[in-house]
């Protein structure tokens, strides 16, 4: 696998470590095993002052080498735990992304709702609205035949029009 598809990825063999963290662990190796060997040399040097160069040498390499490996190790041990921390925090986002997700997309829903149900009732208001609008001008028709009949003296028997009558419900 390749980075962009996550840390899980071909590894180094002799280490077992992936090429991302390869650079860290040279340059932890390094630092690290620099600082021994800086240390390791100056006590021998203090302390073989009467030794000859060589010899000074051979117990720097004697004295260093069992270090070397243990450095290694440990650098190892700490690429190790580095990389397992950032597995497991790479595990946690993208679980905290997708419950993330989750709660959006049920906010999402719940507005949405809350919109068509003031849509709705805009919708319902309208309606109304225009019910009322037509009852009115029956109303109005109405009162004027009534009014017609009364001036011209003869009896009105229609009966007024109610709100839901003939259609306008």
């Amino acid at each position: 696998m390749n980075r962009a598809k996550g840390l899980l990825s071909e590894r180094v063999s002799i280490w077992s470590i992936s090429p991302n963290w390869g650079a860290i662990y040279y340059i932890l190796f390094s630092a690290q095993t620099t600082a021994a060997l800086c240390m390791v040399s100056w006590r021998e040097i203090v302390v073989r002052d009467k030794d000859t160069p060589t010899e000074t040498l051979i117990a720097i390499g004697q004295a260093s080498a069992p270090l070397i490996l243990t450095i290694a190790a440990e650098t190892l041990v700490i690429i190790l735990a580095m990389e397992a921390i950032a597995m497991l925090a790479e595990r946690y986002l993208k679980k905290r992304y997708e419950v993330g997700k989750e709660e959006g997309v049920e906010i999402g829903k719940v507005k949405g709702r809350a919109e068509g149900r003031v849509e709705g009732v805009k919708q319902e208001r309208k309606r109304n609205e225009e019910r009322l609008r037509i009852h009115n001008a029956r109303l109005d028709a109405w009162d004027e035949r009534r009014l017609r009949a009364q001036d011209e003296g003869k009896p009105f028997a229609e009966p007024m029009p109610r709100l839901g009558d003939d259609g306008d419900a």
